[in-house]
Formats: structure tokens, C-alpha cells, sequence
């Protein structure tokens, strides 16, 4: 009985979001995978867009599209022109922040070259998302993934001791201000398993002085002192916060 109430729950929550004919088909795509993926075929969308069934791709989905934790109340008049997605995995929150910020560009990092290929795919016929494949860090490094056991939302990053194995290169958030010649960052979404405890702990100016909002997944769990670290720098500015569902949603106050 449980399972059907969630299943109900998922149908009423995409119809809102994509209307009745939409939400509709979404909820089929979802039920029926298609070989290795479950493949969401809705001109709500610009192209298909591909779930892997044995990751973490679907709950994910839900989470953006059914459960809207990526929606939030901005300031009035504000302007959305540069959205950062660190952690981007397969792009589906790129596409929501496509979809609710048509103007914005959109720069996606993501380490994993599995995750990396199925966000190209998935982001094909998006022209403001550029995705590259590389790992959100503190400072310019060699990187490689230390679980790759887990499940690909769920991979961490470490410093490569050894230059023979596969390695990741990093970017920090700075390289990527200069490099898109951003003059200010209005989202940095962070979802890095854990990274993001050097990210705030160190490195962080200018980058912070320049972003309007921040939307951060914290992983004590999987890094003790992430939390610590994050709420230390934060605490320097004067920020509206939101929980929504897995995210810490911050938004700089700049009323006087």
C-alpha cells in the first residue's frame, strides 16, 4: 500500500510540474526502462533524457523534477546570468535551471567519465550548458576517484599519488570566473560527496564576495568537519537560507 501511495505521489507531482499530457508520459517513461536506461521522451524537454536504471539516475529525477528541491524564491528584480553546477552528474539539474532560467548560462563540472558522457547526451540541445569534464577543488591538482564502488552520484575525489593511474584534472571556482569571464556568480550549486569542506576551508576569495546564491549538499558523513567549514565562511556574510530537501540553500541579503 505504502509503494502505491509513493507512486501516486510521484504522478500527482510530475502532472504539476509538466502539466496533465507531460506529467503523464513522464510517469510511463519512468516505469518501463528501455534496456540499460529508462529514457524520459517529452518534448518538455529538448531532447531525450537518459536514467541508467542499476545508479541512482531516478531517484534523482525525482528529486529535481517531482520534488523541486532546486526551487527556490529569489530576490525581486534579481537577474539570473551565470549558473556554476559543481557535482553536475548526468545534467538534470542543469536542465531544471535551463528550463527556469532560459537566459543563464550554465557551466557544468563533473569528474566521472561515465557521468560525463550520459550529460552530454542528456544536455545535447541545451546551448547555454557547457559541461566540462573535470572536479571542483581548492587548487589546481591531479585527482582521481578513491570508492568507485559506489554508485556514480556518489563517487569522492582525492589527490593522485600516482601518476600512471587515471587521473581527473581539477578547477577551482576562481579558474572558472576567469576563464568564462564571469562578473558574478548568481547560483554555485555544490554537490561534491564531501570536497566541498576544502572548498570552503580554503580558497575562497574572491569567488564567495561574488556570488548571489549558493546551494550546497553537505556530506558529514562521508567527511567530518564539512559542516564546520561551510557554515564558518558562510557566517562572514549576510545570507536568506533555505533546507529543501538534501540542500542548504543560500542567498546573499543585499538589502541595506
Amino acid at each position: 500500500m505504502r509503494a502505491f501511495g509513493l507512486q501516486v505521489i510521484k504522478l500527482i507531482n510530475l502532472i504539476r510540474f509538466f502539466g496533465f499530457s507531460k506529467g503523464l508520459k513522464a510517469y510511463f517513461n519512468l516505469l518501463i526502462p528501455k534496456g540499460e536506461y529508462f529514457i524520459v521522451d517529452n518534448n518538455a524537454f529538448k531532447n531525450k533524457i537518459y536514467l541508467r536504471k542499476d545508479q541512482s539516475d531516478p531517484l534523482i529525477f525525482e528529486q529535481v523534477f517531482c520534488e523541486q528541491q532546486y526551487h527556490f524564491p529569489l530576490p525581486e528584480n534579481s537577474t539570473t546570468n551565470w549558473i556554476i553546477d559543481a557535482g553536475a552528474n548526468i545534467g538534470l539539474s542543469a536542465i531544471y535551471f535551463s528550463e527556469k532560467f532560459p537566459d543563464a548560462k550554465i557551466v557544468c563540472i563533473e569528474p566521472s567519465k561515465e557521468n560525463f558522457q550520459i550529460l552530454l547526451k542528456n544536455t545535447s540541445n541545451y546551448k547555454n550548458i557547457e559541461c566540462i569534464n573535470a572536479a571542483l577543488w581548492h587548487k589546481e591538482d591531479t585527482l582521481n576517484i578513491s570508492n568507485k564502488s559506489e554508485k556514480s552520484a556518489g563517487f569522492m575525489i582525492e589527490s593522485n599519488s600516482n601518476s600512471d593511474s587515471d587521473f581527473i584534472k581539477s578547477k577551482t571556482i576562481n579558474q572558472l570566473i576567469i576563464e568564462h569571464n564571469i562578473d558574478n556568480i548568481s547560483i554555485l550549486k555544490i554537490d561534491i560527496e564531501g570536497s566541498e569542506k576544502e572548498i570552503f576551508e580554503m580558497n575562497t576569495m574572491p569567488w564567495i564576495e561574488n556570488t548571489s546564491c549558493i546551494i550546497c549538499e553537505l556530506h558529514d558523513w562521508l567527511k567530518p568537519g564539512t559542516s564546520k567549514a561551510f557554515f564558518k565562511t558562510m557566517s562572514n556574510f549576510d545570507w536568506i537560507t533555505y533546507i529543501k530537501g538534501e540542500n542548504i540553500i543560500c542567498i546573499k541579503n543585499n538589502n541595506p
